[in-house]
């Protein structure tokens, strides 16, 4: 008995939605964080951490719009894997750097990324439109 993607997609859509839950409330929780610091910019700069030698204000600056980017991609579903995979590294690096108490949540959201970098964006994603629909025969 051969399947096609198709009996495949439709015996299995809610792993698609559970992908769409995750990526959105993921992005959605970065990209209002990050509008968060923003909003408190002044009182942030002065504890941010410098990084390679920059300010703390051009660290702030650069570290925001790298995640407000990465958040954006994971919302509209672009580059899924690449996204997850730069925030899951970031988080790694916020873990080792603070220490195990203070970066319980950075490993979750390590984990949680990870788990985006294995299955991409899904279906209703950008790349999920933009992937060729093969049927079994043609895998085969």
């Amino acid at each position: 008995m051969r399947r096609s993607i198709s009996d495949w997609a439709a015996r299995y859509r809610c792993m698609d939605w559970g992908t769409l839950y995750l990526r959105i409330f993921l992005g959605g929780s970065i990209f209002f964080h990050n509008v968060w610091k923003m909003q408190n910019y002044n009182e942030i700069i002065g504890s941010y951490p410098s990084l390679f030698g920059s300010g703390g204000a051009t660290s702030f600056v650069v570290a925001s719009t790298a995640e407000v980017l990465m958040a954006v991609l994971l919302l509209l579903g672009f580059r899924v894997r690449l996204a997850a995979a730069a925030m899951a590294a970031g988080m790694l690096w916020l873990f080792f750097a603070d220490g195990i108490p203070s970066g319980e949540t950075a490993l979750v959201y390590a984990a949680v990324y990870a788990a985006l970098v294995i299955t991409g964006g899904g279906l209703f994603s950008f790349d999920g439109f933009a992937a060729p629909r093969k049927t079994a025969n043609e895998n085969r």
